[in-house]
C-alpha cells in the first residue's frame, strides 16, 4: 500500500522540486517510449513490449505526468476525502506511486438518474491515489492497445470520434457495390456486465494491480459491496479496457469468408463504444453475423439489447449516434435523428423556462449559445440545414415566452421590440438589450461541412504527422482557433470571387501574395474549393502601373535590381526557362520541372503544396513570379502546374518627338535602353 510515511523530505524541498518540473519534457519523455512500445506491440516482441511497459511505469516522468493529471482534473475525492492540493502533496504522492505491494481502496458509488428517462447511471469514484494509479499504467497500456485494436473503433481513442464514424459510413454506402443491409446493434449494460476472468486473461498489463482495480468493491450508503464482474464508468483506465475486449470483431466476421480475397464491403463493421453497426449485402448474411457476434459477447460475459439491435434495409434508413442515415433515389442522405432533435429541444425548454431564475440575460444568451454552437459542431456534417432552421424556431418560441413569463402585463410587440432587433438579413434576433451586438446565434448561419475522412491505417503513436495536418484542416472548415480572424475579416466572402461562401459550400485556405516573405494569417484568404479551379493568383509589382512612372525611379530600380542569386541559385535552370518562355499559358509536370533542372527535385515537392508557395530567399516561386508568370492552378494528384501569364491591359504608347528626333545625352540613351529592355522582358512584348 502506498504510504506518503515513506517520503520524509521537509514540504518546501518537495514544492520546490514539484514546480522545477518541465512537463512539457516529460511528456515528450514518455511518446518518444511509447513510440517504441507501439513498434514491439507491431512486430509481436513480447518481451520488448513488457520491458518499456515495465520502463514507462517505473519512470519518474510518467508518475508525476500521472499526479498532474488527475489534480489538474475537477473530480469528487474518494472514498478518503484526500485531495493533492499543495504542490508538496503533489510530489510525494509521484515518488509514493509505485505498483509494489499496490492495495486499492473501495470506490465510491452514486446513483445519477436522467430527468427525462428515469434511467439509472451507477458511477464509481476511486480514490485519488488509486485514480493517479490507473493513469500511469494507461501510459503503458494505451500504446498497445492502439496498435492491436480494431482499426474502425473510434469511441474514447485519441484523434478519433464521432466524425469519424459518420465519414466512414459515408464512404462505405456511396462506394461501388456498396452494402444494403445494416445489423445495428448495442451491448446491453456493457461497463456493469464484462467478465473479470477474460480480462484478467487477456489484458496485457501487470495481473495483481488489474485484479485490484476490478475487485476494489465499492461503498455505497455506508456499506460495503463485492464487484464481481464490471468495470467503473468513472476509472481512467476503463475505456482503454473496454474497447480491447471489443476489439476483433472485423476479424472475426472477415474470416467467415471462404474467399482468399476479402469482399471488404461484405461484414464491415463500424463500433463506437459498445454501439456497433455491421454492413452487408443480404439479410441472410446479417443473421449469420448477428449469431457469430452474440458468441463473441458471450465469452465477455455480455449479451446485446433486444430493444436496441435490429437488421433493416439502408433504403429504409437507420440510425447510429444520433445521426438518421438513409437512401433516396441512390443517393445517401444523413441528417440529425427524430430522437436527437426531440433530446435537443427538451434541452433547450429545460435551459431556458426551467432554469430562468438562474439567469441574468447576458449568461442565458451566453449559456444558450455554448449550447447551440455544440449541437451545431456535431451536426454541421449532416444535411442539417432543415433542422437548424426548425432548431432557430424553437428557440425564439421559448425565449418569446420566457420574456412574456417574466414580464406578464406588458404588450407582446412591446417586449419584442425591447429584446430583439432586426439583423441585415431582416431577422428578429435576441439581443442584449444594452449591446446589440450580443446576440444568440442562429444555426442557420453554420456553415456545413464535409468531415474529411480518417486514414484508418494511421497510429495516433507513430503518424504524428498526420494527425497534425488533419487537426489543422479540420480547424479550417471549422473557421476555429486562428482562422476565424480571417473569417470574419473577409465577412464570410470568397477572396477570389467576393461572393458569400454559404453554409453547403466547401472552403479552403490559400497564401494571397506570394511575394510576401510573411505567410500569417494577414496573408492567408478564405475562397471556394471550386474557385481553385479558376485560380489566378496575382503577384504585386512596383511597375504594374506604367503610365504614372517616374523614369528615373524606374532606371535606380533596375540598375539595383539583383536576383540574389548569383550562380549558386539552384533552381537557375528553371529560371532562365521562364525568362525565355513567350508562351501566355502553359502546363508542365513535376518530371518536366526536374527534365529542366536536370536533377531531382526534394521530396517535399511531391508531399506539400506550400512547397511551391513558399517566398522565401531561394525558394523555386522566385523562378515564375519575377518572370511575370503565376501559378494559375496547382494540381497535387496530378502532379502538374498550369502557368498563366500575368494579363494587362494593352494599350499603345507615343514616344515624344523629343526622344525620337533629337540627340540625347548618353546616360539619358543607357538609361532608356535599359527601361525598355526591362519593359519587353516583364511583358513579353
Amino acid at each position: 500500500m502506498n504510504d506518503f510515511t515513506k517520503i520524509n523530505l521537509p514540504e518546501d524541498i518537495l514544492a520546490k522540486m514539484w514546480r522545477k518540473i518541465d512537463f512539457e519534457e516529460a511528456q515528450r519523455n514518455i511518446f518518444k517510449l511509447q513510440q517504441q512500445l507501439t513498434i514491439a506491440t507491431f512486430k509481436n516482441k513480447k518481451y520488448e513490449q513488457e520491458r518499456i511497459s515495465n520502463k514507462i511505469i517505473k519512470s519518474i516522468d510518467a508518475r508525476v505526468l500521472a499526479v498532474k493529471k488527475v489534480t489538474d482534473a475537477s473530480s469528487v475525492p474518494g472514498i478518503d476525502g484526500i485531495r493533492w492540493i499543495k504542490a508538496s502533496d503533489k510530489m510525494k504522492a509521484a515518488l509514493n506511486l509505485k505498483p509494489k505491494d499496490y492495495k486499492a481502496k473501495p470506490y465510491r458509488r452514486f446513483i445519477v438518474t436522467e430527468k427525462k428517462t428515469q434511467k439509472e447511471r451507477r458511477i464509481s469514484i476511486p480514490a485519488i491515489n488509486d485514480r493517479a494509479m490507473q493513469v500511469l499504467f494507461s501510459y503503458a497500456l494505451e500504446p498497445i492497445s492502439e496498435a492491436t485494436a480494431d482499426r474502425k473503433s473510434f469511441a474514447f481513442r485519441k484523434e478519433r470520434s464521432a466524425l469519424d464514424v459518420h465519414s466512414l459510413i459515408m464512404h462505405a454506402l456511396t462506394e461501388k457495390n456498396a452494402p444494403t443491409w445494416v445489423l445495428v446493434c448495442d451491448v446491453k449494460s456493457y461497463y456493469y456486465n464484462i467478465s473479470h476472468k477474460w480480462l484478467l486473461n487477456n489484458i496485457p498489463m501487470d495481473k495483481k494491480v488489474l485484479k485490484e482495480f476490478l475487485k476494489a468493491g465499492f461503498i455505497f450508503e455506508g456499506e460495503l459491496f463485492p464487484t464481481d464482474k464490471g468495470i467503473s464508468l468513472g476509472c481512467n483506465i476503463s475505456t482503454i479496457i473496454a474497447n480491447m475486449a471489443l476489439d476483433g470483431i472485423q476479424k472475426l466476421l472477415y474470416d467467415l469468408q471462404e474467399s482468399k480475397n476479402i469482399d471488404y464491403y461484405e461484414g464491415y463493421t463500424i463500433r463506437f463504444a459498445d454501439d456497433i453497426i455491421i454492413f452487408s449485402r443480404s439479410e441472410q448474411q446479417e443473421r449469420i453475423y448477428l449469431k457469430k457476434l452474440k458468441q463473441f459477447l458471450k465469452v465477455r460475459g455480455l449479451e446485446l439489447s433486444l430493444e436496441k439491435t435490429y437488421i433493416t434495409k439502408i433504403e429504409k434508413g437507420f440510425d447510429f449516434l444520433s445521426r438518421h442515415y438513409y437512401k433516396e433515389n441512390n443517393i445517401i442522405h444523413c441528417i440529425p435523428s427524430e430522437n436527437a432533435v426531440k433530446k435537443f429541444e427538451s434541452e433547450l425548454y429545460t435551459l431556458i423556462l426551467e432554469k430562468k431564475s438562474r439567469w441574468s440575460q447576458p449568461k442565458l444568451i451566453k449559456a444558450l449559445n455554448t449550447k447551440l454552437i455544440g449541437w451545431a459542431g456535431y451536426h454541421r456534417v449532416e444535411e442539417a440545414r432543415e433542422a437548424f432552421i426548425h432548431i432557430d424556431v424553437t428557440v425564439s418560441a421559448l425565449l418569446v415566452r420566457l420574456i412574456q413569463q417574466m414580464y406578464p402585463h406588458r404588450p407582446r410587440k412591446y417586449l419584442i421590440d425591447k429584446f430583439w432587433y432586426k439583423d441585415e438579413y431582416d431577422r428578429e434576433v435576441f439581443t442584449l438589450t444594452t449591446d446589440k451586438s450580443i446576440k444568440v446565434i442562429k444555426l442557420s448561419d453554420v456553415i456545413l461541412v464535409k468531415h474529411k475522412r480518417l486514414d484508418i491505417k494511421k497510429n495516433v503513436f507513430l503518424d504524428t504527422k498526420y494527425f497534425q495536418e488533419k487537426k489543422e484542416i479540420q480547424n479550417i472548415n471549422k473557421i476555429n482557433d486562428k482562422y476565424k480572424s480571417i473569417w470574419n475579416r473577409q465577412n464570410g466572402r470568397c477572396y477570389y470571387c467576393g461572393n458569400k461562401i454559404t453554409t453547403n459550400q466547401p472552403r479552403k485556405i490559400v497564401i494571397k501574395d506570394l511575394t510576401w516573405d510573411n505567410n500569417t494569417t494577414r496573408n492567408m484568404a478564405y475562397i471556394h474549393t471550386f474557385c481553385e479551379d479558376d485560380e489566378i493568383i496575382f503577384t504585386s509589382s512596383k511597375f504594374s502601373d506604367v503610365d504614372n512612372l517616374d523614369i528615373k525611379e524606374v532606371v535606380n530600380e533596375i540598375e539595383g535590381f539583383d536576383l540574389g542569386y548569383g550562380k549558386k541559385y539552384k533552381y537557375q535552370k528553371l529560371y532562365d526557362y521562364f525568362s525565355d518562355c513567350k508562351k501566355y499559358t502553359f502546363i508542365l509536370k513535376f518530371t518536366d520541372i526536374e527534365d529542366i533542372l536536370d536533377k531531382k527535385l526534394c521530396p517535399s515537392s511531391y508531399k506539400y503544396k506550400s512547397f511551391w508557395y513558399q517566398k522565401k530567399h531561394g525558394s523555386i516561386s522566385r523562378c515564375w513570379i519575377e518572370n511575370n508568370y503565376s501559378m494559375k492552378k496547382l494540381d497535387f494528384k496530378k502532379k502538374r502546374i498550369t502557368f498563366l501569364r500575368e494579363k494587362k491591359e494593352l494599350t499603345k504608347i507615343k514616344i515624344p518627338e523629343q526622344l525620337l528626333m533629337s540627340n540625347l545625352p548618353t546616360s539619358a540613351k543607357y538609361e532608356m535602353e535599359k527601361f525598355f529592355e526591362y519593359i519587353i522582358k516583364k511583358y513579353g512584348l
